[in-house]
């Protein structure tokens, strides 16, 4: 039991600890741990040796946790890497976004591969891993994030556009713009910065698209709308839309005045509690009682309604006929 509480307390245990049960040899012999050392913890079966610089704790384990597991993944795959090489390498495009946690950058089915850019040395790929050559990073590309480097997320975003489509670019966009990770203006200052990198035409086009005064969408679940919106063809709503009521002035989610049709949005989160479904459903009586008597048509959509199949189709023809009938109206 001393011998337990003794080694619980030296540094080298500590960074299998901060790094998901990993760590490369050099790393270790920084943190005290002499190759003789070594060399008996691996006799023993404590420590295991996976390729010339990797160490993996036998004792660490993930289980029950994808999150954990797939971190582990991360650091294991940078922590392969030659000293020198390592110290210029990222984590970067969809693996940095699922770090930056970007809407969509994380599948449904589970995490990402990992993908890491080196700017020297040779670059290998291991089955669904990516070590990848890619050019130097400049100054203030590369962040340390939850204890890795990472690209930061205006280089990110310009990297996810060689490998996502543009759907999930615009998630990941929005949600960027959403929390302040980076503003419009930035990017555009980014994109004229690297003009010679592969995956800037995917970002420089979604910009492109958005009028100066365009807000970020307050959820994926708006985001999931407006691409749906546009697959019916209609022109870009309002976003967060005032109206003002004898209740008093409300937002509507997206709204086309024109025509008087406005839609609310619920969120994956929107009813956590009881308290906040009274809450909500208090506010939309009213916002339903005002809009009404002035004329309008409300829709309220669901993230079921708009990413499962049929309900997104439903709510395709819902958008049609509630246009259609502000058309007549209007």
């Amino acid at each position: 039991m001393r011998r337990d509480i003794l080694f619980h307390t030296i540094s080298w245990y500590n960074l299998f600890e901060e790094q998901f049960g990993t760590a490369a040899c050099d790393q270790l012999a920084a943190a005290e741990l002499s190759r003789h050392r070594l060399l008996r913890a691996v006799a023993r079966g404590r420590l295991e040796r996976q390729g010339h610089w990797l160490v993996i704790d036998r004792q660490w384990s993930a289980e029950g946790d994808p999150t954990a597991k797939w971190k582990h993944e991360l650091f294991a795959a940078l922590c392969s890497c030659p000293p020198k090489q390592r110290s210029s390498a990222a984590i970067f495009r969809r693996s940095a976004a699922a770090l930056w946690a970007l809407d969509g950058a994380i599948p449904t089915s589970g995490f990402p591969p990992i993908e890491l850019g080196v700017t020297r040395g040779e670059a290998l790929s291991r089955g669904p891993n990516r070590l990848l050559r890619v050019r130097p990073f400049e100054a203030g590309e590369v962040v340390e994030l939850e204890g890795l480097p990472v690209t930061s997320v205006k280089r990110t975003l310009i990297d996810l556009g060689q490998v996502a489509d543009a759907a999930l670019m615009e998630r990941a966009l929005e949600s960027a713009l959403r929390r302040r990770l980076a503003t419009v203006q930035e990017l555009e200052v980014a994109l004229r910065e690297a003009p010679a990198l592969r995956g800037t035409r995917a970002l420089r086009s979604l910009l492109a698209e958005r009028s100066p005064s365009q807000v970020p969408t307050a959820s994926d679940a708006e985001t999931l709308f407006v691409q749906l919106a546009r697959r019916a063809g209609l022109p870009p709503a309002r976003r967060q839309f005032l109206i003002r009521t004898p209740e008093g002035n409300f937002s509507l989610d997206h709204a086309w005045p024109e025509v008087r049709v406005a839609v609310e949005v619920d969120g994956a989160a929107t009813h956590a509690s009881p308290a906040a479904l009274t809450r909500d459903l208090r506010r939309q009586n009213m916002i339903l009682l005002a809009l009404s008597l002035a004329g309008w048509v409300l829709l309220r959509f669901t993230w079921i309604d708009l990413v499962c199949e049929p309900h997104a189709s439903r709510s395709l023809r819902k958008l049609h006929e509630a246009w259609a009938l502000g058309l007549s109206r209007h």
